[in-house]
């Protein structure tokens, strides 16, 4: 990793740090997506006044006495041959309640109506706002002012803005209109080429 310090010519280090992030508000602190893999949340709901001043000082008198080198030991000698340091991390309770703050209103509505699409490969605002059951949403997504949240809250769907290569300004003409089209992040380039032009070939499919 580069390294520029003030007043110091730019250096690289190795990439091997560990980063530990504490907070005291669990659900302001930090956002994170619910597909996250970097992350390990874990969080104690003690607080000071659950520990008594003599504990710490016991606990750093056994630190003194030995404790540092015992748990050098133990953690030279821990077997960790069946870690996999690739998997992601176990998503705890702290994880979800973290993911669930982050959460809009609009993240539901979006998720009911791709529902009622049965959940398809290639998608429109259009088809989207034609099946929601949500007059308010509807005119949520027809607000100008919210066009830079959307490709967001689809994003926390599954699914991703697809620019059209051979158009200027990237959108994809469906039914006589210039839209954007949504895929499924899963999608390989393939399926979503593919799920496009099934979009694209089928005009009745932008106003259902």
């Amino acid at each position: 990793m580069r390294v520029d310090e003030k007043h110091l010519r730019e250096h690289s280090v190795p990439n091997v740090t560990g980063v530990i992030i504490t907070a005291n508000d669990k659900t302001n602190g930090i956002y994170l997506p619910a597909d996250d893999r970097r992350h390990l949340v874990v969080w104690s709901s003690l607080t000071q006044n659950d520990f008594t001043e003599n504990y710490w000082n016991r606990l750093y008198a056994w630190y003194e006495a030995g404790g540092y080198a015992a748990v050098a030991h133990y953690l030279a000698n821990l077997d960790i041959s069946a870690f996999n340091p690739k998997a992601p991390p176990p998503k705890t309770q702290a994880f979800w309640e973290i993911v669930d703050a982050s959460r809009s209103p609009e993240d539901a509505e979006f998720a009911d109506a791709l529902d009622a699409l049965s959940n398809p490969k290639a998608v429109t605002l259009l088809q989207v706002r034609n099946n929601t059951n949500s007059a308010e949403f509807a005119e949520w997504l027809s607000d100008r002012k919210n066009s830079r949240k959307i490709p967001h809250r689809m994003g926390a769907c599954g699914y991703e803005p697809m620019r059209n290569p051979s158009a200027t300004d990237g959108l994809w003409k469906i039914g006589g209109k210039r839209q954007v089209i949504y895929v499924k992040q899963e999608l390989n380039e393939y399926d979503w080429h593919r799920a496009v032009s099934e979009l694209g070939n089928d005009p009745g499919r932008s106003s259902q």
